[in-house]
């Protein structure tokens, strides 16, 4: 049986990052021994729950800067790699996909470099981009969210084609087992994910100051937490949005909730391939996203089950956003185009495709 391990910067991160390398490892531990090494665990103990059958790992015990993780885990890591004899390591997002790299030369261990973001929405980034190279550089193979980031991959960084591949999220089991049947009577406008400055929800409360006021029966909810969050506050009290813009905070049962919402909107400024529109989809709920490099445009078909904007063009995004408030049957007819591509995401496909990974690695 072969040993593998998921290597991720910080498992205690409620992020989509761990999210996945979490859902990765569960599905994978029963083909694999599977590890997962956190580098590092600033909030002492990992966001999402491992099986038991999942060896954790972890380099750091406390939150570090990237220098310091590289310099006092350098030994640490090979020594785990080479004690355990891991035969493919799978690096999670450029951090841990660079610094794993620089870790392993001389080692036996192959890497896999999952890109959770995409090369071109930081490209103007030096130290980002100079990572990403580094990473796929002194990996056996990259993986990508996305076709137009593998495409820019190859474009860029002149990667050799067979050595890069797409492999998309899942949807999770637990998702599609707590769905329920679209209702056009709910009111609710649905919006998750962390409070980031990358995450665009300066412009999402410019869009709800637009729309909300037009529809006194709706409210939006935003669930989530992080550092733009006071700013979010103040600014739907400046509004005076309090009693239609609601934040829920972080919740342990979001997937049971998808159910009680009518649309999904996200107003990032850049994507990978967000969780959140892949969960959506998975509820039949109608989505609105801006139509930013990578993400939303492989998973939204515009006009048909949601609404790809134009990037950050808040008049239009109210515009979209109050089309479906306004009409039941849009919402109805966008909830039953949503199924057309779910099998795109499908759980047991996408693993699939990392076994056969790994397997011809």
């Amino acid at each position: 049986m072969k040993r593998i391990c998921i290597i991720d910067y910080d498992m205690s991160v409620r992020g989509g990052v761990e999210q996945v390398t979490t859902s990765l490892a569960n599905a994978l531990c029963e083909q694999y021994e599977v590890y997962v090494l956190s580098l590092c665990l600033a909030n002492g103990k990992c966001a999402y729950e491992l099986s038991e059958r999942v060896k954790l790992k972890i380099l750091q015990k406390e939150g570090a800067r990237i220098r310091h993780v590289l310099k006092n885990g350098f030994r640490d890591l090979r020594k785990f790699l080479k004690k355990e004899k891991i035969d493919c390591a799978l690096t999670m997002g450029t951090y841990a996909g660079a610094l794993a790299s620089v870790m392993n030369i001389g080692g036996k261990t192959k890497l896999i470099f999952c890109d959770h973001g995409a090369l071109m929405n930081q490209w103007k980034e030096k130290n980002t981009r100079c990572m990403r190279w580094i990473a796929s550089k002194f990996s056996k193979r990259t993986v990508t969210l996305t076709d137009r980031s593998r495409r820019d991959y190859i474009k860029r960084f002149h990667t050799n084609p067979k050595k890069i591949c797409r492999i998309y999220n899942w949807i999770d089991d637990e998702v599609v087992k707590m769905s329920g049947s679209y209702s056009t009577a709910s009111h609710y406008i649905l919006s998750a994910g962390r409070f980031g400055k990358e995450k665009g929800y300066d412009m999402l409360v410019e869009v709800a100051k637009k729309v909300l006021p037009k529809f006194p029966d709706w409210q939006w909810h935003l669930y989530g937490d992080g550092p733009t969050l006071p700013w979010v506050r103040d600014k739907i009290a400046e509004y005076g949005l309090e009693k239609q813009l609601i934040l829920k905070g972080m919740v342990s049962d979001m997937y049971s909730r998808y159910k009680d919402y009518a649309v999904i909107v996200l107003p990032s400024y850049r994507e990978g391939l967000p969780l959140v529109l892949l969960e959506g989809k998975a509820n039949h709920l109608p989505e609105v996203s801006f139509d930013v490099m990578t993400g939303p445009g492989e998973i939204i078909q515009d006009g048909k089950d949601g609404f790809l904007i134009k990037p950050y063009d808040i008049e239009e995004m109210a515009e979209k956003l109050g089309q479906l408030m306004a009409s039941e049957h849009l919402r109805q007819t966008f909830s039953e185009n949503t199924g057309k591509k779910l099998p795109e995401f499908d759980k047991k496909r996408i693993l699939k495709q990392w076994i056969q990974l790994i397997d011809n690695l």
